[in-house]
Formats: structure tokens, sequence, C-alpha cells
């Protein structure tokens, strides 16, 4: 998975601001690359868990124990959802009908077989990053979220992009491109990034 591709660090030497700091755990990050590393130490120790049945993972409990589980080390409101409103995203007071309804939804597509398995994932990656339910980390959390399902309907696990030579602000680039124009209703830019 190349959710680490997908981050911008800048530089990696850039100063945390008090407000990026707001809710940081560990006292020694104080740059942008202190806080990459963190997270992805954090993140990596996740990805080595058993992947849970589609059962399980299609929950909103889950989601939130699995945002806990990825940044829990880092940030004291990990697997919280978020109260402040941002530029992206749905109010906060919606967030979590939000998500019980795309689970419910995603849950439904694979009983009904509605969407061949890539859209299905694509789709719920789309609607769960969509809501941005969380303070930070959306977009990791949601590819791995749809990496777990991929895994367990016993799908080829998604690229994310990683084949593309391009560096990391084009590959991001590029994957906002596509979230954008789901956002319209054309799910098929993330279908082909999902898989390139």
């Amino acid at each position: 998975m190349s959710a680490d591709r997908l981050v911008p660090i800048g530089d990696g030497h850039t100063e945390l601001s008090e407000e990026d700091r707001e809710g940081l755990l560990p006292a020694y990050i104080a740059t942008r690359g202190d806080l990459f590393e963190a997270e992805q130490r954090n993140i990596a120790d996740v990805m080595l868990r058993r992947r849970p049945a589609v059962g399980k993972l299609l929950d909103d409990k889950y989601l939130r124990e699995l945002h806990r589980a990825m940044f829990g080390k880092v940030w004291s409101w990990a697997g919280k959802y978020r109260t402040l409103g941002t530029n992206i995203g749905i109010e906060p007071s919606g967030i979590p009908a939000a998500v019980r309804n795309l689970v419910e939804d995603a849950r439904t597509w694979i009983d009904l077989e509605t969407f061949p398995f890539d859209e299905l994932a694509a789709r719920f990656h789309h609607r769960l990053v969509a809501i941005h339910p969380f303070p930070n980390g959306n977009g990791r959390h949601g590819r791995i979220a749809t990496d777990f399902l991929v895994a367990a309907m016993g799908v080829e696990p998604f690229t994310w992009g990683q084949h593309l030579d391009v560096d990391t602000d084009e590959l991001r680039g590029r994957y906002v491109d596509a979230l954008r124009s789901a956002d319209r209703n054309d799910i098929s830019k993330l279908l082909d990034f999902v898989r390139t």
C-alpha cells in the first residue's frame, strides 16, 4: 500500500505550529518529518494485524477503532469523530449517521452484488473520505479500511497509484482529482487510480 507516498511532508524540517501540535502526544515531535515518521510507525503496526472479515469491518465502531489504532500513539483525538467544521467533509453533527449509512449501504451492495468488487470498494473509499470523519488522517484511514475490505472480499489488492512514475505531489494531485471526479458521480478516474 502506498499511503505514505500520498502524504506530502514538504522538506520534513518544517516546524509544527502550536495549532498543528494540538492533541499531539509525543513531546519529541517538532517537525513535519518527525510527525510523519511517528504516524507511519503507528500505521505499520496496524498493517501487521490480521485483516477483519467484511461483517466486522463494515461497522462504524470498527472504523473508529481502526483510526485509533492507526494514530492513537500520536494523537489524543485518534478514533474520535471531529467536532469542528472543515473546508472539506460534512458537518460534524452528521458524521455518525453518515458513517453508519455508508457501512449499511456497503453491506447492501455486497449482498445484492450491486457493483463489481473494484467499484464497490472505490465507492466505499470515496464516501468515507468525503464524509471526512476525523480531524486528520482521513485519506490514509480510508485507504487502509478499503484495503482491508478488498482483502476480506478476496480481491487483488489495490495499488493506489504506486506504479505511476511521478513524485509525491503529482501522485497526490491525481488522487485528489480522482476523488473530485467521484464527487461529480464519475467513478472512472478513481477506479483507474486504485489499480495503477
